[in-house]
């Protein structure tokens, strides 16, 4: 078993010393389960307000997590309270009404993925936020989760070689029912499951997609969004990315493949096995170029092949909200950038238009990219 160091992309930033006063747009699923107690327990944070259009969650938070006020009105709440930063765990199809609003009261906004329906509006929030001198930054828990951080450690060591593909396997059986499950709320495996999971690849890799192969399904769902999504991403430095998105599937696929040029490494039922061999345990090989194959035998090798079981390294969910405090109470760097979130969005697009038989070839812009 071998113990391997993730090395962080970006250093945080820590001398702050301003108290974020928060307000919540949204009291559903995502705010409950962790911006809520986010707020509540990490150093830097009040919860200043929760809006929500039914009062009956608004009791419930009430009782458990006591801001100091609770609206059914969001343009109220931001009007009356102020707040230095606005998080938005609304359903998708809100998030740009709300942002646009948070920003024109001066305040800043953290918004839960996907920031927007599509790449016109998620730049239009970028737009908006820069042009009225506020921060936006998207919510993207998988880039700091336990096996996504082991995968990175996994990639820095350099023991599989070059990597040329990652397979990427979300496996479930759930007939969905909920406001996800239908187009017209945003829902859909792709735009709500993609944007975690496209977001996790494109930041392990440090790339951008330059063509993408998508077919999207409606299987067992009882809305009318796709809950099966199958996309091949070929980024703009030529490693395939499968993303593999099945809502109704008995049999789970293993959730991660990483294929480099000296090695794999498989991810499983909370493990991760790396098998690889050193550089010099492949000697040099020479192409036959001739139509009789020698002694009538398919090639094969014996490489001396090396296993190794590695633990997933501990995650700490909340960080993210040390990271929220670094970039919105000081000078810190957003820890996702605008431009890879827009191009989140637009790699999303692209699948989508791909499944759809349609052409959608647009950039992400340098208008896009100057945004602070």
């Amino acid at each position: 078993m071998t113990c391997l160091r993730f090395t962080p992309v970006r250093k945080r930033i820590s001398e702050m010393r301003k108290t974020l006063r928060c307000a919540v747009a949204g009291a559903g699923r995502i705010a409950w389960g962790f911006h809520l107690p986010q707020i509540c327990m990490r150093e830097g944070f009040e919860l200043a307000a929760v809006a929500d259009p039914d009062r009956q969650r608004l009791e419930e938070v009430k009782h458990a997590f006591h801001p100091a006020a609770v609206f059914t009105d969001l343009e109220t709440m931001l009007r009356e309270v102020h707040p230095d930063l606005t998080v938005i765990a609304s359903p998708t199809i809100f998030h740009k009404e709300q942002a646009l609003l948070a920003f024109r009261y001066g305040s800043d906004v953290f918004c839960d993925k996907p920031v927007g329906l599509n790449p016109k509006e998620a730049s239009a929030m970028y737009g908006e936020a820069k042009r009225l001198g506020r921060k936006l930054m998207a919510y993207q828990p998988h880039r700091i989760n336990s096996e996504g951080l082991t995968a990175r450690a996994i990639l820095q060591s350099g023991r599989l070689g070059r990597l040329y593909l990652i397979e990427r396997h979300i496996s479930n059986y759930v007939r969905r029912n909920d406001w996800q499950a239908f187009s017209g709320n945003g829902g859909g495996m792709l735009l709500n499951y993609g944007s975690h999971y496209i977001d996790q690849l494109l930041y392990l890799t440090h790339d951008t997609a330059a063509r993408v192969k998508c077919e999207l399904r409606r299987v067992i769902t009882c809305g009318d969004a796709d809950d099966l999504v199958k996309a091949m991403i070929t980024t703009k430095h030529g490693i395939l990315l499968e993303l593999d998105i099945n809502q109704a599937t008995a049999y789970p696929l293993p959730e991660w493949r990483i294929c480099g040029v000296r090695g794999s490494a498989v991810y499983s039922n909370r493990q991760w096995n790396i098998r690889y061999c050193e550089p010099d345990a492949l000697p040099p090989v020479r192409a036959d170029h001739t139509l009789a194959a020698a002694g009538r035998r398919y090639p094969s090798e014996q490489i001396e092949w090396k296993e190794e079981n590695i633990p997933c390294i501990p995650a700490d969910p909340g960080l993210y909200y040390d990271y929220c405090r670094d970039y919105f109470a000081g000078n810190g760097m957003p820890f996702v950038l605008p431009e890879e979130t827009l191009e989140v969005v637009r790699t999303i697009e692209l699948c989508r238009r791909d499944a759809e038989g349609q052409e959608f070839s647009s950039p992400v812009t340098e208008h896009m990219l100057q945004v602070t």
